[in-house]
């Protein structure tokens, strides 16, 4: 088989990690042995040792005991779950080493997205980090949903089984989702109704960069990212395996779910493994009039079906560690807004179970290799070399009457490689090459973009330095990507245009300071230029995008009597200038975060609404497809355009310790949008406050939110206004021992009070309402 370059660059890149491990000369180390408690002196079981500066950690065993082999002088964060944490460090003379750590305090938490393993109390960038016992109570079947509650994040809710993540007013081609630092290669960027293919509920923690986050990640990154962290490649050593079971139960969707986590290593060999299976009906809801008229319980088209399984091993020595991952994840699920579709097939058959072979649904299939690799001290200067690299082959196809009707293609290819250098004039950072492959197919009835060919190449540096209590960070990335078209169709009976090509260069470039001025509280200010290539569906689409009932058309179009044909503009890259000012209180009691940020966009890319529909085109009254395209002939035509816009906003979170158990939390968050000539735009969600109480026990915890979400009424010009609603929630657990195993039985309340509520960002809020009062019943066992 004749290998492409980018291939043969990939095969020697692995080849060249591979034999560096055999060849390096020893770096001088030391195994350091010691004991993790509280301040009683009770083992913390579980508690987490990591080496500051890698990838490296172990954890301690049910005594608390702990071993790591680590440079001399190296620092260690020792943490734990409702515990302060700890940094030591290191020394020859000192290598066993006993670590207290208090009851409550604020727990930093590696950020793996940020490169260069910043903690999320010391970014400059704002940051939100979901894990643990908050993550496992807050997961959903999407992303979108199980992140919504977070200061800054909404979701744009295509019904519960298809719901990306909002950040600040943004989303799909600006907002990368990824999956261990590398993008997740699904389309869930090119449609709302397409799902993410990350779940989080195998998931260790995620991760929500809020604002720019390009230079690391891509333009794709310039609204932010969202970093779905789990350890399919492991990454420690562990002195027992541990196996994680769980199953729960949804009332409102009649869901049913179980999910599997293990982890083991011996000698240096470690190895994971991961799955679930989750079978739900379609969600109840509170009874709602959609915009046909007809009165509804259930939202229609929001079942679900799917399935993972994923496993890992990797070879973790004292130089450094080498893993590979393989994963394979099926997905059947309901689209919701097509109940007029459903009912159309009701009448023609009487099957009592339609949703199964008759209504309208999309059938995922992702098979992923990822291969990651750390060469500790590979020579003089560089602490650390690292290789991240994934392939992905996905399709999604959409299934109608029993027939496919549309199928999306794409294979990625996706590789970073860094090194971290050692301190040089007091600057600490790292240098990289990214580059990123994805070939893209779609036919069918809602293929509304052309075959697309992407590559991405870009260079980047993130630099850090500590002036006293002051800490500076600088970053910069060149990036360039070629899109080729392949076949443009102007019109359905019109010319077909080949060789269609764009180039474009992307310059980013971001200066940050956190200044401690105070112990326990901060100032961060971030300013950065960040550019984005527009992206294939922006410059090619062209057809009926039936998820959200509209004829797109991209940059590459203009409309002239009714005709289509190739515009004269060229397509410019969107510029965002963006500032985020950022104070953190995390000492004593009180602890909180608020940030304002202000975000001016040049060119920004949106669909505008041109006021015409299907109707107004020629190629909708062509004799042989004219039957076809009578069906969809009322959907608006909308076009992408450029205006400079401006978004700004702020978040606000804090939580207080009435005593060692129980504390309250409250948040809000807020953005306006506005395109520069006075419009607002489209989708932008509206305000949300919230206020939880929280009880954390020796073997109960509970918490109880109200979250209020507020009337939205600066509208985009067709757009209607969305009332506002009040969600609360709450949720019980208790621990408890049986035999040898640790179990968790928790019950979860979801809109208690069965509110009717409308996602104002969701393309289909008339006809997809909130899900009702839902009760969730689990049970997991850890052993």
């Amino acid at each position: 088989m004749r290998r492409t370059p980018a291939l043969r660059r990939y095969s020697l890149l692995a080849v060249f990690v591979s034999l560096a491990f055999n060849v390096a000369a020893q770096e001088p180390s030391q195994r350091y042995n010691g004991v993790v408690t509280d301040t009683q002196g009770q083992p913390l079981k579980n508690a987490r040792v990591h080496i500051h500066g890698r990838q490296q950690y172990v954890y301690a065993d049910e005594q608390g005991r702990f071993s790591i082999q680590a440079p001399a002088n190296a620092e260690l964060h020792i943490s734990a779950a409702g515990y302060g944490d700890s940094f030591i460090t290191v020394t020859p003379a000192q290598p066993q080493l006993n670590i207290n750590l208090s009851a409550g305090g604020v727990e930093r938490i590696v950020v793996a997205a940020s490169g260069i393993h910043k903690y999320n109390l010391e970014m400059a960038t704002p940051v939100s980090v979901l894990t643990g016992a908050e993550l496992s109570r807050r997961t959903e079947p999407t992303i979108g949903e199980t992140l919504k509650y977070e200061p800054g994040v909404h979701a744009n809710y295509y019904g519960p089984v298809a719901s990306s993540p909002v950040i600040r007013g943004l989303d799909g081609p600006r907002v990368r989702i990824l999956n261990n630092g590398l993008d997740t290669a699904d389309v869930s960027r090119v449609g709302p109704d397409h799902a993410i293919s990350a779940d989080a509920i195998t998931a260790q923690q995620i991760e929500v960069l809020r604002g720019p986050a390009t230079l690391l990640y891509g333009s794709g990154a310039i609204g932010g990212v969202v970093n779905v962290v789990d350890n399919r490649i492991p990454r420690q050593l562990r002195s027992s395996s541990e196996t994680k079971l769980e199953t729960r139960y949804v009332d409102v969707s009649d869901e049913k779910t179980v999910a599997l986590n293990h982890e083991g290593s011996n000698d240096n060999i470690a190895w994971h493994f991961d799955g679930f299976n989750r079978d739900g009906s379609d969600y109840d809801v509170p009874r709602f009039t959609n915009d046909e008229g007809d009165s509804s319980k259930t939202l229609e088209n929001s079942w679900i079906q799917s399935k993972a399984v994923n496993g890992g091993v990797s070879y973790i020595g004292d130089r450094g560690l080498f893993g590979i991952s393989i994963g394979r994840l099926e997905s059947d699920y309901g689209i919701p807004g097509h109940h007029h579709h459903a009912e159309e097939h009701e009448e023609e058959h009487d099957d009592e179970h339609l949703h199964d072979e008759e209504s309208v649904f999309a059938k995922l299939k992702q098979n992923r290799v990822s291969v990651a690799g750390e060469w500790y001290t590979p020579f003089a200067g560089i602490e650390t070399l690292s290789l991240n690299t994934a392939y992905t082959d996905y399709q999604h196809q959409e299934i109608e009457a029993g027939s496919i009707g549309t199928t999306f293609k794409n294979k990625a290819l996706e590789s970073r490689i860094t090194l971290e250098h050692e301190a040089i004039g007091g600057w600490h950072g790292l240098v990289g090459y990214h580059v990123q492959h994805s070939d893209y197919q779609a036919f069918g009835e809602e293929a509304f973009t052309p075959d697309s060919k992407t590559l991405t190449h870009a260079l980047f540096v993130l630099e850090e330095k500590q002036f006293g209590n002051l800490s500076a960070q600088l970053g910069g990335r060149i990036e360039r990507t070629k899109h080729d078209a392949g076949v443009l169709e102007l019109g359905h009976d019109g010319a077909l245009v080949n060789g269609i090509s764009d180039r474009f260069a992307a310059v980013s470039a971001s200066a940050g300071v956190v200044w401690e001025f105070v112990p326990g509280f901060s100032w961060a200010l971030a300013v950065s230029r960040s550019e984005r290539a527009p992206s294939a569906a922006e410059l090619y689409s062209n057809g009926a995008h039936i998820a959200t009932s509209s004829y797109e058309l991209g940059l590459m179009y203009q409309l002239h009597d009714g005709e289509l044909e190739l515009s004269e503009h060229k397509a410019k890259k969107e510029t965002a200038n963006n500032v985020d000012i950022t104070f953190r209180s995390f000492k004593g009691d009180l602890s909180f975060t608020y940030n304002f940020f202000y975000n001016k966009v040049h060119n920004y890319l949106y669909l505008a609404d041109t006021g015409l529909t299907m109707e107004d085109l020629e190629a909708g009254h062509d004799d042989e497809t004219g039957e076809e395209e009578h069906h969809h002939d009322n959907f608006g035509l909308y076009q992408y355009q450029q205006q400079d816009a401006t978004l700004y906003g702020a978040e606000f979170e804090a939580r207080y310790k009435l005593d060692h158990a129980q504390s309250l939390n409250v948040f809000f968050d807020a953005v306006r949008a506005k395109l520069d000539g006075g419009d607002y735009l489209p989708r932008i969600p509206p305000y949300k406050t919230g206020l939880g109480y929280q009880y954390t026990g020796v073997s109960w915890s509970a918490d109880l939110g109200v979250t209020r979400y507020a009337k939205q009424n600066k509208v985009a010009a067709n757009e209607t206004v969305t009332k506002a609603y009040t969600l609360i929630d709450a949720s019980v657990n208790y621990d408890f021992s049986l035999s040898q195993l640790d179990m968790t039985v928790f019950l979860r309340g979801t809109n208690l009070t069965n509110e009717l509520g409308f996602v104002h960002s969701s393309f289909i809020k008339a006809d997809a309402p909130l899900p009702g009062r839902a009760v969730t019943l689990g049970l997991r066992a850890t052993f």
